[in-house]
């Protein structure tokens, strides 16, 4: 039966990934070198060294040209000086709500500073776990992340639904053998095809969160099929 619900951060709870680019590309442009928005927007999820090591590779430049360690370490700091924090309209009140049904987590590819500042700003007490980038060594699109959230709760992998934006989220939950709902925030809905469940925006995923019934997650997202992006 479904017990909890994990969610990704970015892009699912917090409206925050214009800023993680935004944050990338100052820093870049300090580098002097070329940077491919789009690269952050696809790999969202990913940890950010591997993210950072992916956009140089797109540049052209061998990832040994710089510090990549003291490149996430500016990027943070960029970050945290520019973000202006918001939630996706209704979603507090939503977990607020769902809470005292289901176990709440959250994993999230972001580094552990930026991640558990956020939550504990917008969100404070609301998740039983966090997992952040820092705390695995193989981040999505492997599976690790989420493997984790699920030995910490102390729950079987079929007591659980992920909700994820990005296609490395849903490859990540997918691989870890987890149902996975996904709503495509910065990204076309087909990008998001290996999820079980597609709905179009937040207001349908909050509308299928709230209604959630008690079953398996299989059956729940079966129930939530009428939300599917057609």
């Amino acid at each position: 039966m479904l017990k909890t619900l994990i969610f990704d951060m970015d892009g699912v709870l917090v409206d925050s990934m214009p800023y993680h680019v935004q944050a990338m590309q100052h820093i870049f442009d300090r580098m002097g070198v070329h940077m491919d928005q789009q690269v952050i927007y696809e790999r969202e999820g990913e940890k950010t060294i591997d993210i950072v090591r992916l956009l140089l590779e797109k540049a052209g430049i061998n990832d040994g040209t710089f510090d990549l360690r003291k490149i996430v370490e500016k990027y943070i700091e960029e970050f945290n000086l520019i973000v202006e924090l918001r939630t996706f309209e209704s979603m507090p009140e939503c977990l607020e709500v769902l809470r005292y049904r289901y176990k709440l987590a959250v994993v999230s590819g972001a580094d552990s500073p930026i991640v558990h500042s956020v939550l504990k700003n917008l969100y404070p007490g609301m998740f039983s776990v966090v997992v952040t980038g820092d705390d695995i060594v193989h981040g999505k699109p492997a599976p690790d992340p989420y493997l984790k959230a699920v030995e910490i709760l102390a729950i079987q992998k079929d007591e659980c639904i992920v909700i994820e934006n990005a296609p490395v989220g849903v490859q990540a939950a997918k691989a870890a053998g987890l149902c996975c709902v996904a709503v495509p925030t910065y990204l076309n809905p087909e990008e998001l095809h290996q999820a079980d469940l597609v709905v179009m925006d937040h207001d349908l995923l909050i509308d299928f969160l709230l209604n959630l019934r008690t079953g398996t997650p299989q059956a729940c997202i079966k129930e939530g099929a009428h939300l599917v992006k057609s």
